[in-house]
Parts: structure tokens; C-alpha cells; sequence
């Protein structure tokens, strides 16, 4: 069993093979088209160049790039982090995307055909230049085409216009404004030129989100490539360098906005800081005149001295007054007689310290002159008043000397008291300096800040560089990315090769037709023969050539028939699955061979629905098997007429058509004219309605030794064996043979008696 499963396959393989060898020339055939399509593609699509540019960024996750070269970096203000991701969204934002293709006039394309081929004009090749003024939604939709006619005017036409305009000249309508100048190749006869125009908007989201790509090199890494792809390579190195160019101006910009914007903030902020300071410091002023201070610390130390001074002063002065007191109470009380005055060294008076002394040596003459003489004596008496008199001055003088040391303690110790004040109030003073001077101090060291970030933003400004650096500049690939000659060849090959076979297994596929003549024998009916295909079209393959392919199929068909029938009288019943697999065409042939051997033969229409026989033999209709069931005056000789295929074949008709036929099968006298043509005849040749519609055969089963069912190449359905498998299984037919109608074969094969298989014998 495996072998044989195994050899199925094999064999199924095979004729897989076979089937697409055998229609070879039409894979060439489509090989040739497909190369000569790829061919014309690759003439027709101008070549797309790969253009790139790498630029180093400056990544700085935490802002310092930016803000290192600004005021107040110290401070972390106005910081803006900057990192690779974010830069690369600034390259493909739509806003510096749609700057550079306005600046770089991307809107207006220019195409010269050259036979089928539409040539793409750019930059240097560009024999004229479109001025945009104004375009209206209508002018996307235009094809302008401009024609020149000599140095000075062109024509413009589209589809709505028509006109000869000067070069320079201002061309207005519904749709766009626009002006014609002069290219850089610029001729008086450069042909005709296409123009279109594109959506600034949809042409910079089409940039954006297809064609610009901006990738790291690696991953996590400081340097991107920039690249695009551009049929004209010379505009996609434009555009990369004026897009790099802008990003850079940008940065600049945005830099020195900051820098600008800095310089501002602080003018506004010294405008109002000036006078804060001013108020601060005449605050300090007023504070020090209220105190009348210069120096807080000279100042205190000077008051401590001072109020140590007047103290001291003070003591000096209180004693010096109880010095005076002390004389003046002596000089006033009764000393006793002869007693010398207390010195009064201590007091800074010499007038006083002259009496006293004079005092005291007047007394130490009269204490000498008593020891000589009584006290009346008048020398004596003379000192006495002397004494007296002198006593009286100095008590005068001592008066007023007490005076002035009592002024002059009173002024000490006002002096005393001021300076001690003063030096008990520093703290308090120093306090409320200390708050006016720290006021001050503030305001001018935040004046002085600002004026030195000022300086430094003003300098900024003048040496702002972009945050990038290009590694490599923009520029093309010479071999174009597309299209890709070598790949389209291969896949024209390959399309090539896929046609035809997708369509031959398709047919396959989907052909539920029985191509095979191994299909019928997994029926298990047993294969009488195979019949080619009849080119002639001719009902009697017999009559146009003899000696034809199809006559000798139909030879070896009577000659297997002889194996395995052998019967003397033998009733042959034609039949098939449907109509048009050749009932008809096989029983004539059949009978023509069959009576080549001079056996008589008579073939009988026995399709009472759709009879053909007569028809295809240009034979007259008349009184035929319908007529002779139900007429039982009518004789068999009646029935029977000549068929012109040969002597020995004749013909019995259907007649007219009945109305119940499949009744007019169930009559008995069907059985009594098969007897009698037996008698007559050595085959009789039944040509039956087909079984897969009708039951009519399957009445005259009984009647027949032989059955042979039709099967037509690529036209019987497949699911139609099941009924030639129902009936062999079943036995419903007698000795069920099956043919192999109008088989297709290879050229190289050719029809002959080893070409084909016998059938299995019972």
C-alpha cells in the first residue's frame, strides 16, 4: 500500500512537471514581457539618489550647554535642557522644514519630456524661473506648460489658458499670480516646459513625516545622520545644508533672544534698583546725622575715652572744690592765735597759694616778734591787722575759687553724663546702622551684580555659536538606491515565471473537469479505450480519412471490445453523466467500425428527449421507436432506414418526441423489438438519454450485454464520477465499460496502439 501511495505521488509529480514543461514557450513568452516591462519601468522612473549629512549635537541632559553662555548661569536660571531626541524633533518640525523649502522655492517643479521619459529641471538646468506671487487651491491642480518663442515672450498655456506673455511680466488669474524670468540656462529655444505646483503644507508634512530621516549612529550617541531621498540629488544636498543652516541660525537666534530679553531684565531691574539705592543710602546719611556719626567704632571708642576723661576731670574737680571748702572753713572759724595756715598745693591757684604762703609767713614773723614782745605791741598789733586783712582776701579769693570749681564740676559732669550716654547707646545705635548700612550694602552689591552680567550678556552676544557641528557636509550617493536595476530584473524573471504558472495551476486548480483518464479508474470501472480529439469535426471520423488518428482509436476500441464481450448477438447501450459528452458521435463511429467488418449494425435513437441521431446524420425524421410503442400496427421494417455510413449500418429513429417518455421506457415492446433486431442484426447500438439527468438508461439495462459510458476531457465534472463509481459498484449496468472522450495529448506524443493502456479484465 505505501508503495503504492509512494508511486502515486511520484507519478503525480510527473505529469505536475510535464504540465508546465510541456507549455514552455509561454513561460518564455512571459519571461520576454516581464523583462521588457521591467525594461520600460526602469527607462520611464527617474533615479532616486540617497543624500546625507552628519551633525555632531551638543547633548547636554542638563541644560549647561545653553545656559553657561548666558546671565545668571551661576543662579541654574533660565536653563533649557538640551538633548539629542529633542534637537532631532527640531530638525523634523514642520515649522523649520516649511521655512527652508519656501526659501529654497520647493513649491514649483519643472519637467521636460523627452520621448516617454519626463525629465525633472533643477537649480543650474533650469531654463526658466517661476516668481510666485499668489497661489489659490485651483493652481495645485494645473499643469502649465511654457513654450518659448523667442528672447523676449513665451507662450503659457492649461487648461484653461491660452497666452503670449513677455519674460518678467505679471501673469494674474483666478487660480495663481505669478511671474516667468529667466533661468541660469536660459536659451531662445529650450523646448517645453511643464510646471506644477505642490501644497507648501502638504509638501512639508510630506518631508517630515516620509521623506526626512534623522537617526543616531549609534545608540544613545551625540552625532545623527541626516538623509533623504531625491530623484534630483543636487536639491536634496540644498536642502540638507540650508536645513542645517537654519537649525543653526535658529539656535543662534534663540540664544541671543535670550541674551537680548537678559539685557533688558536687567536695564528695567538697575532702572528701579538705582533708586532703591539712593533711598537706602540717603537713609544711611540721615541716620549718621541724626547720631552725628562718622565712624561707629572711632566714634565709640572716643566717647568711652571721653566719658573716662570727664570722670576723671570730674573727680579732680570735686576734690580740688573740697580742698577750697576746707581752706574756706579754716579761714573762717577761729584758728588759735599763731597757728599756720593747711598748704594749698593742691590748688591750681597761685594767687591763692601767694596769700596763703604770705599768710603763713607773716604768722611765723608775729609768732617770732611774740617771743620778744607783748601781743600790743604795735609791730605785733601791725601783723595782727596784716593777718586780718590778709585772712579777709583770701576767703574772697577762696570764694572764688570755689566758684569756678563749682562750675567747672558741673560742666564735667555734663560732659560725663553726654559721653556716657552716648557710649551706653552704641549698641542700639550700631543696631539701626547696621540695618541702614545692610540695606545699602544690598542694594549695591544686586547693582553691582547686575551691571557685571550685563557686561557678560553684551559680550555673549557677540560670540553666539551654534550648539552643532557638521561632521560631514550634505552630498549624494552616485549609485542610485532606486530604482534597483539587478532586483527588478530578478523580479521580472521570477513575475515572469509566476504567470504562466500561477495561471496553469489555476486552471488546474479550479478546473473541476476530468483531465485524467486515472481519475476513471479510481471508479474501478474498467477503461474501454481513449478517443482524441476530432479536428475535422466531422461526424464520421471515417469518411474524411481512414487512417486518422481517431479511426484507429475507434479500431482499438472494436478490438478490446472483441476481448472482453464474446457474444454472439451483443446489444451495446451508449451513455454518459450529461449531454455533449459524445453519445451520439461515439455510436455512429462505433457502428461504422463495427461494420467495416461486415457485421451488421443498426444503432437505435433511443434519447426520446433529446434526440440527435438523424440530425447528425442528415437523415429525415419518421415513423420511429415512439411511434412503434404505441402503435401496434406498425412493423420493425417500417422503423428501420439506411444510415449512408456504410451498407452494413442502419438507423432506427426516435420519431416524435413523446410526451411521458420515461412511461414509453417501461413498455414491454421494447423488449420484443430488441429480440427481433437481434435476429437481424450482429450489434445493436443503443444511443441513450445520459444517466446524470434522466433515468431512461438504466430502463434499458436489461435488454443490453455490453454498457459503455462517455467521459469527455475537460468537460465531464469531476463529482459526476461518483455516479459511474454508483453504478459499477452497484452493478446497475452489464459489463460497464468506460471511454475516454476527446483525450489531449502532447505533440510529441503520438496516438498508437502501446500509447494506451488495456483495461482490466473481470
Amino acid at each position: 500500500m505505501f508503495a503504492e501511495k509512494k508511486l502515486n505521488r511520484a507519478n503525480g509529480f510527473a505529469e505536475t512537471m510535464d504540465r508546465y514543461i510541456k507549455n514552455w514557450p509561454y513561460f518564455l513568452i512571459s519571461i520576454f514581457i516581464a523583462l521588457g516591462l521591467v525594461y520600460g519601468f526602469i527607462y520611464i522612473t527617474p533615479s532616486t539618489y540617497k543624500i546625507t549629512s552628519t551633525l555632531l549635537i551638543q547633548d547636554d541632559k542638563n541644560g549647561s550647554a545653553m545656559s553657561n553662555s548666558t546671565a545668571f548661569s551661576d543662579l541654574n536660571m533660565f536653563q533649557t535642557v538640551k538633548t539629542v531626541d529633542n534637537e532631532i524633533e527640531i530638525l523634523r518640525s514642520r515649522d523649520l522644514i516649511s521655512q527652508v523649502l519656501t526659501e529654497l522655492d520647493f513649491q514649483t517643479t519643472y519637467f521636460q519630456k523627452s520621448g516617454l521619459k519626463n525629465t525633472e529641471l533643477y537649480g543650474q538646468t533650469l531654463p526658466i524661473k517661476v516668481e510666485i506671487q499668489e497661489l489659490k487651491k485651483g493652481a495645485y491642480a494645473r499643469k502649465i506648460e511654457i513654450t518659448p518663442i523667442n528672447d523676449t515672450q513665451f507662450r503659457l498655456t492649461d487648461s484653461t489658458l491660452n497666452l503670449v506673455v513677455g519674460y518678467n511680466q505679471l501673469i494674474e488669474n483666478k487660480n495663481y499670480s505669478i511671474k516667468v524670468n529667466k533661468g541660469p540656462a536660459f536659451s531662445k529655444d529650450f523646448g517645453t516646459i511643464n510646471i506644477q505646483f505642490k501644497d507648501l503644507y502638504k509638501l512639508t508634512e510630506t518631508y517630515s513625516l516620509l521623506k526626512l530621516k534623522i537617526i543616531p549612529v549609534v545608540k544613545d550617541a551625540n552625532t545623527v545622520v541626516i538623509s533623504l531621498n531625491d530623484n534630483v540629488p543636487q536639491r536634496g544636498v540644498d536642502f540638507l545644508t540650508h536645513l542645517i543652516e537654519k537649525y543653526n541660525i535658529n539656535n543662534v537666534n534663540n540664544k541671543n533672544i535670550i541674551a537680548e530679553n537678559t539685557i533688558k531684565f536687567i536695564d528695567n531691574r538697575l532702572k528701579y534698583l538705582t533708586n532703591d539705592l539712593v533711598g537706602a543710602e540717603q537713609d544711611v546719611e540721615n541716620f549718621k546725622r541724626q547720631y552725628e556719626l562718622t565712624d561707629i567704632n572711632i566714634d565709640a571708642q572716643i566717647n568711652a575715652a571721653r566719658s573716662v576723661e570727664y570722670n576723671q576731670l570730674l573727680g579732680e574737680s570735686v576734690t580740688q572744690l573740697n580742698l577750697v571748702k576746707s581752706l574756706e572753713s579754716y579761714f573762717r572759724d577761729n584758728q588759735s592765735p599763731g597757728s599756720l595756715a593747711p598748704s594749698a598745693m593742691g590748688i591750681q591757684d597761685p594767687i591763692l597759694n601767694g596769700m596763703i604762703a604770705k599768710f603763713n609767713d607773716i604768722q611765723q614773723e608775729r609768732n617770732r616778734m611774740l617771743r620778744t614782745a607783748n601781743p600790743e605791741n604795735p609791730l605785733v598789733i601791725n601783723l595782727d591787722n596784716q593777718l586780718s586783712n590778709l585772712r579777709g582776701n583770701i576767703l574772697e579769693n577762696l570764694k572764688s575759687v570755689r566758684n569756678r570749681f563749682d562750675i567747672e564740676r558741673n560742666n564735667f559732669q555734663k560732659n560725663y553724663a553726654q559721653y556716657n550716654r552716648k557710649s551706653k547707646s552704641v549698641p542700639t545705635i550700631e543696631r539701626g546702622l547696621l540695618e541702614k548700612s545692610r540695606e545699602q550694602t544690598v542694594m549695591s552689591t544686586l547693582y553691582q551684580y547686575l551691571l557685571q552680567k550685563r557686561e557678560e550678556t553684551a559680550l555673549s552676544l557677540s560670540t553666539t555659536v551654534p550648539t552643532s557641528q557638521i561632521v560631514d557636509k550634505p552630498a549624494y550617493n552616485t549609485t542610485p538606491i532606486a530604482p534597483k536595476v539587478p532586483m527588478l530584473y530578478l523580479f521580472g524573471f521570477f513575475v515572469g515565471m509566476f504567470v504562466p504558472a500561477g495561471i496553469i495551476y489555476a486552471r488546474g486548480f479550479f478546473n473541476n473537469k476530468v483531465r485524467d483518464a486515472r481519475s476513471i479508474e479510481l471508479t474501478g470501472a474498467r477503461l474501454l479505450g481513449e478517443l482524441s480529439h476530432n479536428l475535422d469535426n466531422n461526424t464520421n471520423v471515417f469518411k474524411a480519412d481512414r487512417r486518422s488518428t481517431i479511426s484507429e482509436l475507434f479500431r482499438y476500441i472494436r478490438m478490446n471490445l472483441g476481448f472482453m464481450v464474446n457474444q454472439k448477438h451483443k446489444v451495446i447501450l451508449v451513455t454518459s453523466s450529461m449531454k455533449g459528452e459524445g453519445k451520439t458521435f461515439f455510436s455512429i463511429n462505433l457502428a461504422t467500425t463495427l461494420g467495416m467488418q461486415n457485421k451488421k449494425v443498426v444503432i437505435l435513437e433511443f434519447d426520446l428527449r433529446r434526440p440527435a441521431l438523424l440530425k447528425k446524420l442528415n437523415l429525415p425524421t419518421t415513423v420511429g421507436i415512439t411511434e412503434y410503442l404505441n402503435d401496434d400496427q406498425l412493423s420493425i421494417d417500417e422503423l428501420i432506414q439506411p444510415s449512408f455510413l456504410s451498407d452494413n449500418v442502419s438507423v432506427i429513429g426516435c420519431g416524435n418526441i413523446p410526451e411521458n417518455p420515461a412511461e414509453d421506457m417501461m413498455n414491454p415492446k421494447i423488449s420484443i423489438l430488441i429480440e427481433e433486431l437481434k435476429e437481424r442484426f450482429d450489434y445493436i447500438i443503443i444511443d441513450t438519454s445520459p444517466v446524470g439527468q434522466v433515468a431512461d438508461a438504466f430502463s434499458l439495462a436489461p435488454y443490453t450485454d455490453v454498457s459503455i459510458y462517455l467521459v469527455r476531457y475537460n468537460y465531464t465534472n469531476n463529482y459526476q464520477l461518483a455516479i459511474l463509481k454508483d453504478i459499477n459498484d452497484e452493478n446497475k449496468f452489464k459489463n460497464l465499460l468506460v471511454v475516454f472522450n476527446d483525450a489531449k495529448r502532447d505533440k510529441s506524443q503520438k496516438y498508437t496502439y502501446g500509447g494506451y493502456g488495456y483495461a482490466m479484465q473481470d
